[in-house]
């Protein structure tokens, strides 16, 4: 055996973890009317902003710094846009905002975002609709950021309740686009690409398992062999063929959701809480393009109301889960 062998007492060595010391108050340079609060070795101190900056030309110029960038994120936070061009100067001021707790601006740039990654149902249908084109195609991307730079910036800010609508929204991307990440148009170097954490990437592959789960039970649960309403208009019509539009109406939605084709023609292929809808907006539509229900398949006024009650109720629900389905925490209220 070599004896000079450099690992061979490795066993044998005992490790010191280092924890510094914090700085603690200053005895003497701590003014209870003081309005800058400054850290320098091993002390901190609160001082007047005034006085410091007259006697010391460095400091000076380390304060002024600070309060103009804070007064520039104010002045800039009322005139950005949250949109995929501006989201770089909406990311940049929600970080200088968090970092020295600048409360009332941060609020600002939050209150604007959530207007994209909102809490309640009914203003994500306004989200939806803002990025939807006259001719019913579903074009979020060239006017919303993607879905991964909010989370990661959510996670980086502390920003969780932008997280459950931004999780929902990259669940509706296919798996493979999840997990290699994104990369900005016109950007080629691939060390670029923003990704997901680990955790992040498993919750998001999670809770699109749930909301897809959440969709067939709803296929199962409330259209196949869907019963028709008590009031139903042709319960008792001697005709067969009319005594069953009302459940052949459900039974030909129900084919339409299994064959996908809202993904197809609005490019929504995995979008439950628009497949859900869809199934609703089947019955009113006048026209039967794109492979839509004809004239011939709609549900009596009764059956359709009953159903679309029944609709609402499940995007509801739905809306409701989702922070649970990907793992997120610490919201002040969902919804």
């Amino acid at each position: 055996m070599d004896d000079f062998s450099t690992n061979r007492h490795a066993e044998n060595l005992v490790k010191f973890d280092f924890v510094p010391p914090s700085p603690s108050r200053h005895p003497d340079l701590w003014f209870s009317d003081g309005n800058i609060a400054l850290v320098a070795g091993m002390f901190y101190f609160n001082v007047h902003k005034g006085l410091i900056s007259r006697n010391s030309a460095p400091l000076a110029d380390a304060v002024n710094l600070r309060f103009s960038l804070l007064a520039d994120a104010s002045c800039l936070s009322s005139g950005i846009k949250h949109d995929a061009q501006d989201f770089d100067n909406v990311a940049s001021l929600l970080r200088l905002t968090t970092k020295y707790c600048v409360e009332h601006i941060r609020k600002d740039i939050i209150r604007g975002m959530s207007a994209i990654w909102p809490k309640t149902l009914s203003a994500w249908e306004f989200r939806e609709a803002d990025a939807t084109d006259p001719t019913g195609v579903y074009k979020p991307r060239a006017i919303y950021p993607h879905p991964i730079l909010v989370i990661n910036l959510a996670r980086e800010t502390a920003t969780a309740d932008l997280l459950p609508s931004a999780f929902y929204d990259l669940s509706r991307c296919a798996a493979s686009e999840i997990a290699t990440g994104y990369l900005t148009p016109g950007v080629t170097d691939r060390s670029e690409m923003h990704i997901l954490s680990d955790d992040d990437l498993l919750n998001t592959l999670r809770g699109r398992e749930h909301a897809s789960r959440f969709l067939s039970t709803f296929v199962v649960n409330e259209l196949e062999g869907r019963d028709v309403s008590a009031g139903c208009v042709y319960r008792n019509d001697p005709d067969p063929f009319r005594k069953r539009l009302c459940q052949a109406t459900f039974e030909a939605t129900t084919f339409e959701i299994l064959r996908d084709v809202n993904g197809v023609v609005f490019h929504r292929s995995s979008d439950p809480l628009f497949a859900i809808m869809d199934a609703d907006l089947m019955q009113t539509r006048s026209d039967s393009a794109n492979g839509r229900l004809s004239l011939l398949h709609r549900a009596c006024e009764p059956c359709r109301v009953e159903f679309t009650a029944s609709v609402d109720a499940a995007r509801e629900e739905m809306w409701h889960k989702l922070p649970g389905w990907f793992g997120i925490t610490g919201l002040t209220s969902w919804p």
